[in-house]
């Protein structure tokens, strides 16, 4: 499975063979069953994660409600980024939607790799450019939209979710309560 983590920083860079060669012996497969945590609210995310397989849900509590910040699923780059680069414990809980299989690599292990490889630096850089504009979307249509545009912009960008997220966790992610959300639904 390290394969398809290497094919596609290859396809942001061209990675020399001792890069490679590192990248097979540092990155770790991980298996997490469904509803098993990646990362919980208090500890440090040492690690970055590319998803393999799955589904996973991002979230923080406020009082005692969750609140879904996101949704990543195959191809996407996982952590917590406030507590990965900052090295301190996070308010923000990571857990498996599906049973999710991700590639990781630790911190330390990364950094390593800045230094000894430019190239991984121009893939750094290229995941980061990717993550920033992503949210920069999800920030503006999440929360300067109503509640009906937010849902057709899931609908129309990522209609796969709605099959796959359960409508408790997508409403919170819309910052609007279940009913609401099957309100709009219904309107379809």
């Amino acid at each position: 499975m390290i394969d398809a983590v290497i094919a596609y920083f290859n396809t942001i860079c061209a990675m020399p063979d001792e890069l490679v060669d590192d990248l097979r012996e540092l990155v770790r497969i991980k298996d997490f069953k469904k509803d098993s945590f990646l990362l919980k609210s208090g500890q440090v995310s040492n690690y970055a994660s590319w998803i393999l397989t799955g589904l996973t849900r991002s979230y923080y509590l406020r009082d005692t409600e969750e609140v879904t910040t996101k949704f990543l699923w195959e191809g996407a780059t996982i952590t917590s980024v406030y507590s990965f680069y900052s090295r301190k414990p996070g308010n923000e809980n990571i857990v498996a939607i599906e049973d999710t299989t991700v590639a990781m690599l630790h911190y330390n292990e990364m950094q390593t790799l800045y230094k000894k490889h430019p190239a991984f630096n121009t893939i750094g850089r290229v995941i980061t450019e990717k993550y920033l504009y992503m949210l920069e979307i999800e920030v503006y249509n999440l929360r300067k939209q109503k509640g009906e545009d937010k849902y057709q912009f899931i609908v129309k960008h990522f209609p796969h979710l709605l099959q796959r997220v359960p409508l408790k966790y997508l409403a919170t992610y819309l910052g609007m309560n279940l009913e609401t959300l099957s309100r709009i639904r219904g309107k379809r």
